[in-house]
């Protein structure tokens, strides 16, 4: 009977505080919808690379403990990332992209050889460069490179990625 009595009391406490700010009982069930809606809309789940729509345009640099990620989803949406130890990298949303820049895009990722040979072992400490195509959830397509000891340092990369690398770049 105590833990009625408590919900009770808590009840009429919430009663007057709503009556105060001037929230009639009445209309408290749609300030109620209000909040609820307001909540679900802001502790959204988390996005990763597989939750991507597809195909997506993903553009990691890493050093093998941290990494950048800049992703374009079919929807148009550009993606972020950028961390150290980051075992399952969430994205952030950044921007949408016109029709024109995604076709822009997929042309340059195109123009990409598909026969390279880069690693984090080859690239001697310096930046990985991949540039992959991703349809459901996984990479269908990749294209590697060393670039630069910096995520902004994209001169040392060979000349066939520069394109890709500077227009994602400028997308963040």
């Amino acid at each position: 009977m105590d833990a009625i009595a408590a919900l009770r009391r808590a009840r009429r406490f919430l009663g007057q505080i709503l009556w105060g700010i001037r929230i009639r009982p009445a209309s408290f069930g749609v300030w109620a919808i209000a909040a609820g809606l307001a909540m679900a809309a802001a502790c959204s789940s988390p996005k990763y690379l597989e939750d991507l729509s597809s195909p997506a345009l993903v553009w990691i640099q890493g050093n093998g403990l941290c990494s950048r990620i800049v992703a374009v989803d079919a929807d148009r949406v550009v993606w972020f990332n950028q961390g150290c130890e980051d075992g399952r990298p969430t994205l952030d949303e950044r921007r949408t992209v016109t029709s024109a820049e995604l076709d822009d895009l997929w042309s340059k990722f195109d123009t990409l050889p598909t026969d390279t040979a880069a690693s984090l072992g080859t690239c001697g400490g310096r930046m990985l460069d991949g540039f992959e195509r991703w349809e459901a959830g996984r990479p269908t397509q990749q294209s590697f490179a060393c670039g630069g000891t910096m995520y902004d340092d994209l001169s040392s990369l060979p000349d066939e990625f520069k394109p890709l690398a500077e227009t994602l770049s400028a997308l963040e």
